[in-house]
């Protein structure tokens, strides 16, 4: 009888838990992989993180679920790196959904100087231009504060 309550106790225990999900496949994580679609369309993954696409949250970081748009704060992605003197620079902001917020966007060189500077009313995603010509070879730092108390900070170089 004690066997009995023993293997019966024990069958219930050790059965997963309907439900029970894991936010990450990490047989599915593949830094090399590339992506068809390299356009800025963020999400906001199981884990709280924002991707830059469903396609890199799925295959580069193996998320299993998303939901359009950026987790929290502000989400920043730019291109290219580097920066050639003949191209465009652009950079792409999102607040998350429904969110509409200011936000003033500095391009500053490695000496602390500010090289362009865009102030930005009302928006929820937006895409910003630079004619980086002008611009000395070197490291840059995108940084950008926003009216919700969010700021981000990234780097990138021009040749």
């Amino acid at each position: 009888m004690h066997k009995l309550l023993f293997i019966a106790l024990f069958g219930f225990i050790a059965r997963p838990v309907l439900g029970q999900f894991n936010c990450i496949d990490t047989g599915r994580i593949n830094p090399m992989y590339m992506c068809n679609d390299q356009y800025y369309n963020p999400v906001c993954g199981c884990n709280g993180v924002t991707y830059r696409n469903v396609c890199a949250s799925y295959n580069v970081f193996g998320v299993n679920t998303v939901r359009s748009g950026v987790c929290d704060g502000i989400d920043m992605d730019f291109y290219p790196n580097p920066v050639g003197p003949f191209s465009l620079f652009t950079i792409n902001l999102s607040f998350p959904e429904f969110v509409y917020g200011n936000a003033d966007v500095k391009v500053v060189n490695m000496y602390g100087k500010t090289v362009e500077q865009r102030i930005l009313n009302n928006f929820n995603r937006t895409s910003l231009e630079f004619d980086p010509s002008a611009w000395m070879t070197g490291v840059y730092l995108i940084v950008v504060r926003s009216s919700l108390n969010a700021s981000v900070v990234r780097k990138f170089a021009k040749y």
